[in-house]
Protein backbone atom coordinates (compact mmCIF):
# COMPACT_ATOMS: atom_id res chain seq x y z
CA UNK A 1 0.00 0.00 0.00
CA UNK A 2 1.05 3.62 -0.47
CA UNK A 3 2.62 5.45 2.46
CA UNK A 4 4.19 9.20 3.00
CA UNK A 5 6.55 7.85 6.12
CA UNK A 6 10.06 8.68 5.58
CA UNK A 7 13.35 7.81 7.27
CA UNK A 8 14.60 9.49 9.98
CA UNK A 9 17.81 9.99 7.70
CA UNK A 10 15.71 10.75 4.56
CA UNK A 11 13.17 13.51 5.26
CA UNK A 12 11.38 13.43 2.21
CA UNK A 13 10.84 11.25 -0.82
CA UNK A 14 8.81 11.57 -4.23
CA UNK A 15 7.85 7.66 -3.81
CA UNK A 16 7.22 5.24 -1.40
CA UNK A 17 5.17 1.99 -0.78
CA UNK A 18 4.79 -0.30 2.51
CA UNK A 19 4.15 -3.58 3.65
CA UNK A 20 2.61 -4.05 6.67
CA UNK A 21 2.93 -7.57 6.83
CA UNK A 22 6.02 -9.08 5.44
CA UNK A 23 7.47 -12.40 5.75
CA UNK A 24 11.01 -13.94 5.57
CA UNK A 25 9.81 -15.53 2.72
CA UNK A 26 7.87 -12.15 1.44
CA UNK A 27 11.01 -10.57 2.26
CA UNK A 28 13.06 -13.47 0.04
CA UNK A 29 10.98 -12.83 -2.87
CA UNK A 30 10.65 -9.70 -3.18
CA UNK A 31 14.48 -8.78 -3.04
CA UNK A 32 14.83 -11.58 -5.72
CA UNK A 33 11.93 -9.18 -7.37
CA UNK A 34 13.80 -6.22 -7.19
CA UNK A 35 17.41 -7.99 -8.21
CA UNK A 36 17.28 -8.12 -11.88
CA UNK A 37 16.41 -4.68 -12.03
CA UNK A 38 19.47 -3.60 -10.25
CA UNK A 39 21.96 -1.36 -12.74
CA UNK A 40 25.03 0.97 -12.36
CA UNK A 41 24.88 3.75 -10.02
CA UNK A 42 22.03 1.88 -8.34
CA UNK A 43 22.25 2.48 -4.14
CA UNK A 44 20.15 0.52 -1.76
CA UNK A 45 19.87 1.68 1.72
CA UNK A 46 18.87 -0.99 4.46
CA UNK A 47 18.04 0.75 7.66
CA UNK A 48 16.56 -0.79 10.65
CA UNK A 49 17.22 -1.99 14.11
CA UNK A 50 19.52 -5.06 14.96
CA UNK A 51 17.24 -8.21 13.96
CA UNK A 52 14.78 -6.60 11.57
CA UNK A 53 15.80 -8.77 8.43
CA UNK A 54 18.08 -6.07 6.77
CA UNK A 55 21.08 -8.51 5.91
CA UNK A 56 18.75 -11.55 5.56
CA UNK A 57 17.10 -9.37 2.54
CA UNK A 58 20.87 -8.43 1.01
CA UNK A 59 21.59 -11.81 0.92
CA UNK A 60 18.89 -12.93 -0.91
CA UNK A 61 18.53 -10.18 -2.95
CA UNK A 62 22.75 -11.30 -4.14
CA UNK A 63 21.54 -14.67 -4.52
CA UNK A 64 18.65 -14.16 -6.50
CA UNK A 65 20.74 -11.71 -8.78
CA UNK A 66 23.14 -14.64 -8.95
CA UNK A 67 20.44 -16.90 -9.56
CA UNK A 68 22.20 -19.06 -7.01
CA UNK A 69 19.95 -19.86 -3.74
CA UNK A 70 23.11 -21.85 -2.41
CA UNK A 71 25.80 -18.80 -2.80
CA UNK A 72 28.04 -18.48 -0.07
CA UNK A 73 27.58 -14.35 0.95
CA UNK A 74 29.53 -13.85 4.21
CA UNK A 75 28.86 -10.88 6.39
CA UNK A 76 30.80 -7.50 5.62
CA UNK A 77 30.54 -6.69 9.34
CA UNK A 78 34.46 -6.79 9.83
CA UNK A 79 35.25 -6.10 6.37
CA UNK A 80 33.07 -3.39 6.10
CA UNK A 81 32.60 -4.51 2.59
CA UNK A 82 32.50 -7.57 0.37
CA UNK A 83 32.29 -6.95 -3.43
CA UNK A 84 30.64 -9.12 -6.28
CA UNK A 85 31.14 -9.73 -9.77
CA UNK A 86 27.76 -11.21 -11.04
CA UNK A 87 26.98 -12.00 -14.69
CA UNK A 88 23.07 -11.08 -15.48
CA UNK A 89 21.95 -12.34 -19.14
CA UNK A 90 24.53 -10.63 -21.35
CA UNK A 91 25.40 -7.66 -18.53
CA UNK A 92 27.74 -7.87 -15.49
CA UNK A 93 27.62 -5.54 -12.61
CA UNK A 94 29.86 -5.46 -9.67
CA UNK A 95 27.74 -5.48 -6.66
CA UNK A 96 29.07 -4.27 -3.27
CA UNK A 97 27.29 -4.86 0.02
CA UNK A 98 28.32 -2.50 2.50
CA UNK A 99 27.80 -2.87 6.37
CA UNK A 100 28.32 0.56 8.36
CA UNK A 101 27.51 -0.71 11.58
CA UNK A 102 31.56 -0.21 12.76
CA UNK A 103 32.15 2.75 11.01
CA UNK A 104 33.03 5.28 13.63
CA UNK A 105 34.51 8.02 11.33
CA UNK A 106 33.48 9.22 8.36
CA UNK A 107 36.96 8.88 6.97
CA UNK A 108 37.03 5.29 7.30
CA UNK A 109 34.16 5.34 4.22
CA UNK A 110 36.70 7.48 1.84
CA UNK A 111 39.65 4.15 3.02
CA UNK A 112 36.92 1.63 1.63
CA UNK A 113 35.86 3.24 -1.51
CA UNK A 114 32.34 3.87 -0.40
CA UNK A 115 31.63 6.82 -3.16
CA UNK A 116 33.38 4.56 -5.73
CA UNK A 117 31.19 1.71 -5.41
CA UNK A 118 27.77 2.99 -7.15
CA UNK A 119 30.33 4.71 -9.98
CA UNK A 120 30.96 1.90 -11.19
CA UNK A 121 28.63 -0.44 -9.97
CA UNK A 122 25.41 -0.89 -7.71
CA UNK A 123 25.82 -0.85 -3.75
CA UNK A 124 23.70 -2.47 -0.72
CA UNK A 125 24.53 -0.47 2.28
CA UNK A 126 23.54 -1.79 6.03
CA UNK A 127 23.83 0.82 8.78
CA UNK A 128 23.11 3.89 6.33
CA UNK A 129 22.88 6.44 9.09
CA UNK A 130 27.02 5.98 9.44
CA UNK A 131 27.35 7.71 6.34
CA UNK A 132 25.66 10.93 6.93
CA UNK A 133 25.32 12.92 4.23
CA UNK A 134 26.90 10.93 1.41
CA UNK A 135 24.63 8.79 0.83
CA UNK A 136 23.70 9.78 -2.92
CA UNK A 137 19.87 11.71 -3.40
CA UNK A 138 19.06 9.03 -5.82
CA UNK A 139 19.46 6.44 -3.26
CA UNK A 140 16.22 3.66 -2.64
CA UNK A 141 15.58 3.52 1.15
CA UNK A 142 14.47 -0.04 2.48
CA UNK A 143 13.11 0.61 6.09
CA UNK A 144 13.17 -2.16 8.16
CA UNK A 145 10.97 -1.98 11.74
CA UNK A 146 8.84 -4.33 13.81
CA UNK A 147 5.20 -4.99 12.65
CA UNK A 148 2.20 -6.49 14.73
CA UNK A 149 3.77 -9.97 13.95
CA UNK A 150 6.79 -11.50 15.69
CA UNK A 151 7.75 -13.58 12.62
CA UNK A 152 7.32 -10.21 9.95
CA UNK A 153 8.33 -7.03 9.63
CA UNK A 154 6.51 -3.36 8.58
CA UNK A 155 8.44 -2.37 5.47
CA UNK A 156 8.62 0.83 3.97
CA UNK A 157 10.42 1.49 0.92
CA UNK A 158 10.84 4.76 -0.83
CA UNK A 159 12.96 7.13 -2.81
CA UNK A 160 12.62 9.85 -5.90
CA UNK A 161 10.38 9.19 -8.69
CA UNK A 162 12.67 7.77 -10.85
CA UNK A 163 12.51 4.48 -8.28
CA UNK A 164 8.54 4.67 -8.02
CA UNK A 165 8.75 4.32 -12.06
CA UNK A 166 10.79 1.11 -11.81
CA UNK A 167 9.40 -0.19 -9.09
CA UNK A 168 5.60 0.90 -8.13
CA UNK A 169 4.17 -2.40 -10.31
CA UNK A 170 6.57 -4.79 -8.96
CA UNK A 171 5.67 -3.74 -5.06
CA UNK A 172 1.67 -3.92 -5.79
CA UNK A 173 2.52 -6.87 -7.37
CA UNK A 174 4.22 -8.45 -4.50
CA UNK A 175 1.32 -7.00 -1.85
CA UNK A 176 -1.25 -9.22 -4.09
CA UNK A 177 0.70 -12.19 -3.71
CA UNK A 178 1.13 -11.74 -0.20
CA UNK A 179 -2.83 -10.77 0.01
CA UNK A 180 -3.76 -14.30 -1.77
CA UNK A 181 -1.38 -15.99 0.52
CA UNK A 182 1.70 -16.41 -1.83
CA UNK A 183 4.01 -14.04 -0.04
CA UNK A 184 7.09 -16.84 -0.87
CA UNK A 185 6.12 -16.98 -4.48
CA UNK A 186 8.81 -16.34 -7.01
CA UNK A 187 7.86 -14.49 -10.23
CA UNK A 188 8.78 -15.81 -14.28
CA UNK A 189 7.96 -13.69 -17.25
CA UNK A 190 5.97 -15.87 -19.81
CA UNK A 191 6.88 -14.84 -23.46
CA UNK A 192 3.82 -12.79 -24.39
CA UNK A 193 1.82 -12.42 -27.56
CA UNK A 194 0.81 -9.04 -29.25
CA UNK A 195 -1.58 -8.95 -26.40
CA UNK A 196 -1.23 -5.62 -24.07
CA UNK A 197 -1.29 -7.80 -20.95
CA UNK A 198 1.81 -9.24 -19.70
CA UNK A 199 1.84 -12.81 -17.59
CA UNK A 200 4.18 -13.91 -14.83
CA UNK A 201 4.11 -17.68 -13.28
CA UNK A 202 4.51 -17.81 -10.14
CA UNK A 203 5.86 -20.52 -7.69
CA UNK A 204 5.76 -21.15 -4.05
CA UNK A 205 9.69 -22.10 -2.74
CA UNK A 206 10.88 -23.86 -1.34
CA UNK A 207 13.89 -22.26 0.30
CA UNK A 208 14.50 -19.04 -1.23
CA UNK A 209 17.85 -18.09 0.59
CA UNK A 210 19.66 -21.72 0.93
CA UNK A 211 20.15 -20.36 4.90
CA UNK A 212 18.12 -23.68 6.11
CA UNK A 213 20.27 -24.21 8.94
CA UNK A 214 20.99 -20.17 10.00
CA UNK A 215 16.81 -19.36 9.88
CA UNK A 216 13.59 -20.80 9.66
CA UNK A 217 11.37 -19.26 6.97
CA UNK A 218 8.20 -18.19 8.08
CA UNK A 219 5.35 -19.65 6.52
CA UNK A 220 2.75 -16.74 7.03
CA UNK A 221 2.13 -15.41 3.16
CA UNK A 222 2.65 -19.01 2.47
CA UNK A 223 -0.59 -22.09 2.54
CA UNK A 224 0.24 -25.17 3.22
CA UNK A 225 2.02 -27.08 0.18
CA UNK A 226 0.08 -30.13 0.41
CA UNK A 227 -3.15 -28.54 -0.13
CA UNK A 228 -2.83 -25.79 -2.68
CA UNK A 229 -1.23 -25.36 -6.11
CA UNK A 230 2.11 -24.97 -6.61
CA UNK A 231 1.99 -22.43 -9.33
CA UNK A 232 -0.43 -20.40 -10.62
CA UNK A 233 -0.39 -17.06 -13.42
CA UNK A 234 -0.10 -13.34 -12.26
CA UNK A 235 -1.60 -11.48 -14.95
CA UNK A 236 -1.06 -7.46 -15.82
CA UNK A 237 -3.71 -5.69 -17.03
CA UNK A 238 -3.71 -1.85 -16.46
CA UNK A 239 -6.03 0.53 -17.68
CA UNK A 240 -5.30 2.17 -20.50
CA UNK A 241 -7.26 5.26 -22.33
CA UNK A 242 -8.83 3.63 -25.74
CA UNK A 243 -7.41 3.63 -29.27
CA UNK A 244 -5.40 4.21 -31.72
CA UNK A 245 -7.90 7.20 -33.18
CA UNK A 246 -8.47 6.00 -36.55
CA UNK A 247 -8.17 8.71 -39.33
CA UNK A 248 -12.46 9.26 -38.67
CA UNK A 249 -11.62 10.13 -35.03
CA UNK A 250 -13.46 6.80 -33.66
CA UNK A 251 -11.19 4.65 -31.04
CA UNK A 252 -9.92 1.41 -32.54
CA UNK A 253 -10.72 -0.15 -29.05
CA UNK A 254 -14.62 1.15 -28.74
CA UNK A 255 -15.37 0.44 -32.42
CA UNK A 256 -14.05 -3.40 -31.90
CA UNK A 257 -15.22 -3.65 -28.68
CA UNK A 258 -12.30 -4.76 -27.04
CA UNK A 259 -12.31 -3.86 -23.19
CA UNK A 260 -8.79 -2.09 -21.61
CA UNK A 261 -9.47 -2.71 -18.35
CA UNK A 262 -9.47 -5.71 -15.77
CA UNK A 263 -12.91 -5.26 -14.26
CA UNK A 264 -14.76 -6.16 -17.07
CA UNK A 265 -12.87 -9.37 -17.86
CA UNK A 266 -13.30 -10.20 -14.19
CA UNK A 267 -16.98 -10.13 -14.32
CA UNK A 268 -17.02 -11.77 -17.73
CA UNK A 269 -14.63 -14.78 -16.03
CA UNK A 270 -17.58 -15.18 -13.26
CA UNK A 271 -20.49 -15.12 -15.49
CA UNK A 272 -18.72 -17.69 -17.99
CA UNK A 273 -17.81 -20.14 -14.84
CA UNK A 274 -21.26 -19.48 -13.99
CA UNK A 275 -22.36 -20.45 -17.62
CA UNK A 276 -20.41 -23.93 -17.24
CA UNK A 277 -17.09 -22.61 -19.03
CA UNK A 278 -14.34 -23.78 -17.70
CA UNK A 279 -11.80 -20.67 -16.69
CA UNK A 280 -8.82 -20.30 -14.78
CA UNK A 281 -10.12 -20.19 -10.88
CA UNK A 282 -9.27 -16.87 -9.53
CA UNK A 283 -6.88 -16.82 -6.64
CA UNK A 284 -6.87 -12.89 -5.79
CA UNK A 285 -7.08 -9.94 -8.05
CA UNK A 286 -6.45 -5.76 -7.41
CA UNK A 287 -8.68 -4.66 -9.60
CA UNK A 288 -7.22 -0.68 -8.83
CA UNK A 289 -3.73 -1.85 -10.03
CA UNK A 290 -5.01 -4.11 -12.82
CA UNK A 291 -3.67 -7.48 -11.21
CA UNK A 292 -5.17 -10.79 -11.15
CA UNK A 293 -3.72 -14.21 -9.56
CA UNK A 294 -4.63 -16.99 -11.43
CA UNK A 295 -5.28 -20.56 -11.58
CA UNK A 296 -2.22 -22.10 -13.76
CA UNK A 297 -3.21 -24.59 -16.48
CA UNK A 298 -0.21 -25.58 -16.93
CA UNK A 299 1.57 -26.03 -20.67
CA UNK A 300 -0.47 -29.04 -22.28
CA UNK A 301 -2.52 -26.69 -25.19
CA UNK A 302 -4.84 -28.32 -28.28
CA UNK A 303 -1.30 -29.52 -30.45
CA UNK A 304 1.98 -31.18 -29.95
CA UNK A 305 3.82 -28.35 -32.38
CA UNK A 306 3.25 -26.46 -35.19
CA UNK A 307 2.21 -29.35 -37.66
CA UNK A 308 1.18 -31.89 -34.78
CA UNK A 309 -3.04 -30.87 -33.67
CA UNK A 310 -4.21 -33.57 -31.27
CA UNK A 311 -7.46 -34.58 -32.82
CA UNK A 312 -9.00 -35.74 -29.54
CA UNK A 313 -7.84 -31.91 -27.70
CA UNK A 314 -9.44 -29.95 -30.79
CA UNK A 315 -12.72 -32.17 -30.51
CA UNK A 316 -13.46 -31.93 -26.74
CA UNK A 317 -13.16 -27.77 -27.45
CA UNK A 318 -15.85 -28.26 -29.96
CA UNK A 319 -17.75 -29.63 -27.40
CA UNK A 320 -17.54 -27.41 -24.39
CA UNK A 321 -18.22 -24.20 -27.65
CA UNK A 322 -21.48 -26.74 -28.39
CA UNK A 323 -22.31 -26.97 -24.44
CA UNK A 324 -21.59 -22.93 -24.29
CA UNK A 325 -23.72 -22.20 -27.39
CA UNK A 326 -26.96 -23.90 -25.77
CA UNK A 327 -26.84 -21.74 -22.76
CA UNK A 328 -29.34 -18.48 -22.34
CA UNK A 329 -27.60 -16.18 -24.01
CA UNK A 330 -26.96 -13.47 -21.79
CA UNK A 331 -27.33 -9.52 -22.01
CA UNK A 332 -25.05 -8.83 -19.28
CA UNK A 333 -22.51 -10.26 -16.85
CA UNK A 334 -22.81 -8.85 -13.23
CA UNK A 335 -20.04 -10.30 -10.88
CA UNK A 336 -17.26 -8.85 -9.20
CA UNK A 337 -16.10 -6.19 -11.10
CA UNK A 338 -19.39 -4.51 -11.72
CA UNK A 339 -21.98 -4.91 -14.56
CA UNK A 340 -20.83 -5.69 -17.74
CA UNK A 341 -23.23 -5.09 -20.81
CA UNK A 342 -21.97 -7.56 -23.75
CA UNK A 343 -21.27 -6.19 -26.75
CA UNK A 344 -22.80 -7.04 -29.88
CA UNK A 345 -20.26 -8.13 -32.79
CA UNK A 346 -21.78 -5.21 -35.52
CA UNK A 347 -20.83 -4.74 -39.08
CA UNK A 348 -18.18 -1.74 -37.75
CA UNK A 349 -16.31 -3.91 -35.38
CA UNK A 350 -15.87 -6.28 -38.27
CA UNK A 351 -14.96 -3.38 -41.36
CA UNK A 352 -12.40 -1.64 -38.30
CA UNK A 353 -10.82 -5.23 -38.00
CA UNK A 354 -10.22 -5.61 -42.01
CA UNK A 355 -8.97 -2.34 -41.86
CA UNK A 356 -5.96 -3.87 -40.37
CA UNK A 357 -5.70 -6.07 -43.76
CA UNK A 358 -5.32 -2.86 -45.89
CA UNK A 359 -3.35 -0.87 -43.29
CA UNK A 360 -0.45 -3.60 -43.26
CA UNK A 361 -0.94 -6.87 -45.00
CA UNK A 362 -1.42 -4.72 -48.18
CA UNK A 363 2.10 -2.71 -47.85
CA UNK A 364 3.45 -5.65 -46.88
CA UNK A 365 2.99 -7.32 -50.08
CA UNK A 366 2.66 -4.42 -52.40
CA UNK A 367 5.44 -2.21 -50.61
CA UNK A 368 3.27 1.00 -50.29
CA UNK A 369 -0.14 1.71 -49.17
CA UNK A 370 -3.42 0.37 -50.30
CA UNK A 371 -4.69 3.06 -52.95
CA UNK A 372 -7.80 4.99 -51.97
CA UNK A 373 -9.58 3.40 -55.02
CA UNK A 374 -8.55 -0.16 -54.04
CA UNK A 375 -9.97 0.29 -50.42
CA UNK A 376 -13.24 1.57 -51.82
CA UNK A 377 -13.55 -1.90 -53.74
CA UNK A 378 -12.06 -3.73 -50.93
CA UNK A 379 -15.20 -2.53 -48.58
CA UNK A 380 -17.49 -2.59 -51.55
CA UNK A 381 -17.46 -5.90 -51.86
CA UNK A 382 -17.44 -7.27 -47.93
CA UNK A 383 -20.37 -4.90 -47.30
CA UNK A 384 -22.84 -6.80 -48.58
CA UNK A 385 -20.68 -10.08 -46.87
CA UNK A 386 -20.99 -8.56 -43.46
CA UNK A 387 -24.39 -7.79 -43.42
CA UNK A 388 -24.93 -11.25 -43.98
CA UNK A 389 -22.37 -12.38 -40.94
CA UNK A 390 -24.49 -10.04 -38.30
CA UNK A 391 -27.50 -12.02 -38.78
CA UNK A 392 -26.16 -15.22 -38.17
CA UNK A 393 -27.61 -17.27 -34.99
CA UNK A 394 -25.92 -15.05 -32.26
CA UNK A 395 -24.05 -16.84 -29.70
CA UNK A 396 -21.55 -15.86 -26.87
CA UNK A 397 -18.22 -15.37 -28.80
CA UNK A 398 -14.95 -16.00 -26.44
CA UNK A 399 -13.29 -14.45 -29.83
CA UNK A 400 -9.24 -16.13 -29.42
CA UNK A 401 -10.29 -19.68 -29.37
CA UNK A 402 -7.09 -21.06 -30.67
CA UNK A 403 -4.14 -23.81 -29.60
CA UNK A 404 -2.30 -20.79 -27.04
CA UNK A 405 -5.58 -19.99 -25.39
CA UNK A 406 -7.28 -23.52 -24.65
CA UNK A 407 -5.92 -25.96 -22.40
CA UNK A 408 -6.10 -30.27 -22.48
CA UNK A 409 -6.49 -30.44 -18.31
CA UNK A 410 -5.16 -34.19 -18.33
CA UNK A 411 -6.77 -34.71 -14.59
CA UNK A 412 -9.98 -33.20 -15.01
CA UNK A 413 -12.00 -36.50 -17.02
CA UNK A 414 -11.33 -38.08 -13.69
CA UNK A 415 -13.22 -35.20 -11.65
CA UNK A 416 -15.85 -35.25 -13.77
CA UNK A 417 -14.90 -32.12 -15.17
CA UNK A 418 -14.58 -30.30 -18.26
CA UNK A 419 -11.27 -31.20 -20.31
CA UNK A 420 -10.73 -27.91 -21.62
CA UNK A 421 -9.44 -24.77 -19.91
CA UNK A 422 -10.15 -21.42 -21.84
CA UNK A 423 -8.29 -18.08 -21.61
CA UNK A 424 -7.76 -14.77 -23.60
CA UNK A 425 -11.57 -14.39 -23.30
CA UNK A 426 -11.68 -10.22 -21.92
CA UNK A 427 -13.04 -9.30 -25.52
CA UNK A 428 -16.02 -12.14 -25.64
CA UNK A 429 -19.09 -10.60 -27.41
CA UNK A 430 -22.60 -11.86 -28.76
CA UNK A 431 -21.81 -12.50 -32.14
CA UNK A 432 -21.86 -14.94 -35.17
CA UNK A 433 -22.30 -19.03 -34.00
CA UNK A 434 -19.69 -20.11 -36.66
CA UNK A 435 -16.91 -17.65 -34.93
CA UNK A 436 -14.92 -19.82 -32.70
CA UNK A 437 -15.93 -22.59 -34.61
CA UNK A 438 -13.89 -20.46 -37.61
CA UNK A 439 -11.03 -19.41 -35.37
CA UNK A 440 -10.39 -23.26 -34.12
CA UNK A 441 -10.49 -25.45 -37.37
CA UNK A 442 -8.22 -22.65 -39.00
CA UNK A 443 -5.84 -22.08 -36.11
CA UNK A 444 -3.43 -19.29 -37.03
CA UNK A 445 -0.47 -21.27 -35.08
CA UNK A 446 -1.77 -24.48 -36.11
CA UNK A 447 -1.79 -26.29 -39.13
CA UNK A 448 -5.26 -28.11 -39.28
CA UNK A 449 -6.05 -30.45 -42.04
CA UNK A 450 -9.06 -30.38 -43.67
CA UNK A 451 -10.48 -33.74 -42.44
CA UNK A 452 -9.85 -32.79 -38.88
CA UNK A 453 -11.69 -29.76 -39.82
CA UNK A 454 -14.72 -31.66 -41.11
CA UNK A 455 -15.17 -33.88 -38.40
CA UNK A 456 -15.06 -30.88 -36.06
CA UNK A 457 -17.88 -29.25 -38.00
CA UNK A 458 -19.73 -32.45 -38.45
CA UNK A 459 -19.46 -32.73 -34.07
CA UNK A 460 -20.73 -28.81 -33.46
CA UNK A 461 -23.32 -29.58 -35.33
CA UNK A 462 -24.31 -32.50 -34.22
CA UNK A 463 -24.06 -31.64 -30.70
CA UNK A 464 -26.48 -29.21 -31.14
CA UNK A 465 -28.64 -31.10 -33.42
CA UNK A 466 -28.48 -28.12 -36.50
CA UNK A 467 -31.67 -29.36 -38.86
CA UNK A 468 -30.29 -29.01 -42.74
CA UNK A 469 -31.71 -25.32 -43.01
CA UNK A 470 -29.76 -24.41 -39.72
CA UNK A 471 -26.46 -26.36 -40.78
CA UNK A 472 -26.64 -24.14 -44.44
CA UNK A 473 -26.74 -21.06 -42.18
CA UNK A 474 -23.95 -22.41 -39.71
CA UNK A 475 -21.65 -23.66 -43.01
CA UNK A 476 -21.90 -19.79 -44.56
CA UNK A 477 -21.64 -17.99 -41.04
CA UNK A 478 -18.26 -19.98 -40.72
CA UNK A 479 -16.83 -19.19 -44.31
CA UNK A 480 -17.50 -15.42 -43.99
CA UNK A 481 -16.16 -15.44 -40.20
CA UNK A 482 -13.05 -17.81 -41.32
CA UNK A 483 -12.12 -15.16 -44.57
CA UNK A 484 -12.83 -11.88 -42.01
CA UNK A 485 -10.95 -13.23 -39.28
CA UNK A 486 -7.64 -15.20 -41.37
CA UNK A 487 -7.51 -11.57 -43.28
CA UNK A 488 -7.26 -9.64 -40.08
CA UNK A 489 -4.99 -12.52 -38.83
CA UNK A 490 -2.94 -11.47 -41.99
CA UNK A 491 -2.82 -8.06 -40.95
CA UNK A 492 -1.89 -8.40 -37.43
CA UNK A 493 0.82 -10.61 -38.44
CA UNK A 494 2.31 -8.29 -40.89
CA UNK A 495 2.19 -5.77 -38.27
CA UNK A 496 4.08 -6.99 -35.92
CA UNK A 497 6.95 -7.92 -37.79
CA UNK A 498 7.30 -5.02 -39.97
CA UNK A 499 6.43 -2.21 -37.02
CA UNK A 500 7.37 -4.22 -34.28
CA UNK A 501 10.68 -6.67 -35.58
CA UNK A 502 8.63 -9.48 -34.26
CA UNK A 503 9.50 -11.33 -37.59
CA UNK A 504 8.77 -14.63 -36.09
CA UNK A 505 4.69 -14.14 -37.04
CA UNK A 506 5.63 -14.17 -40.91
CA UNK A 507 5.88 -18.20 -40.31
CA UNK A 508 1.93 -17.96 -39.89
CA UNK A 509 1.16 -15.98 -42.99
CA UNK A 510 1.88 -19.37 -45.69
CA UNK A 511 -0.68 -20.91 -43.25
CA UNK A 512 -3.24 -18.09 -43.12
CA UNK A 513 -2.90 -18.29 -46.83
CA UNK A 514 -3.96 -21.57 -47.39
CA UNK A 515 -6.98 -21.08 -44.92
CA UNK A 516 -7.73 -18.16 -46.74
CA UNK A 517 -8.17 -19.99 -50.04
CA UNK A 518 -10.32 -23.09 -47.94
CA UNK A 519 -12.58 -20.71 -45.81
CA UNK A 520 -13.40 -18.66 -49.51
CA UNK A 521 -14.53 -21.90 -50.87
CA UNK A 522 -17.81 -20.70 -50.85
CA UNK A 523 -20.64 -19.50 -53.37
CA UNK A 524 -20.96 -15.92 -51.70
CA UNK A 525 -16.92 -15.84 -51.73
CA UNK A 526 -16.64 -16.87 -55.40
CA UNK A 527 -16.41 -12.90 -56.07
CA UNK A 528 -13.96 -11.38 -52.58
CA UNK A 529 -11.94 -14.47 -53.66
CA UNK A 530 -11.26 -13.55 -57.22
CA UNK A 531 -10.26 -9.45 -56.11
CA UNK A 532 -7.57 -10.92 -53.90
CA UNK A 533 -5.68 -13.04 -56.33
CA UNK A 534 -6.06 -10.46 -58.80
CA UNK A 535 -4.19 -7.95 -56.43
CA UNK A 536 -1.63 -10.58 -55.43
CA UNK A 537 -3.17 -10.71 -52.01
CA UNK A 538 -3.27 -14.71 -52.17
CA UNK A 539 -2.08 -16.98 -54.26
CA UNK A 540 -3.84 -17.83 -58.04
CA UNK A 541 -2.65 -21.49 -57.30
CA UNK A 542 -4.58 -21.87 -53.89
CA UNK A 543 -7.78 -22.20 -55.47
Amino acid sequence: MADQTSSSFHNSSDWSFTFDQLSEAASAALAADIAPLLACGDVLALEGDLGMGKSFFARALLRARADDPFMEVPSPTFTLVQGYDIAFGDEELELFHFDLYRISDSEELYEIGFEEAWETGAALVEWPDRADDLMPASTLWLSFVPSQSDDARHLTLSGDARWGERIQRLCAKRQLLIDAGWGDALRKPIASDLSPRTYDRVRHAEDLTGESNETELSTQGAPSKSDSPQAAILMDMPERQPGPKLVDGRLYDLVAHRVTRLAPMLSISEGLEAMGLRVPKRYGVALDEGLMLWEDFGAMTLAEGPEAPVEARYMATVTALAALHQRPLPDVFDGSGGQHTLSRYDKAAFEVELDVFLDHYWPHIHGAPCPQAKRTAFKALWSPLLDRLVEAEPVLVLRDVQDPNCFWLREAEEQGEERIGFIDFQDCLIGPNAYDLAALCMDARVTIPASLADKMLALYKTSRALDDAQSAAFDEAYHLAAAQRISKNLGAFSRAANEAGRTAYLSHIPRSLAYLARSMDHPLLETLHSWYQAEQLMPPSSV
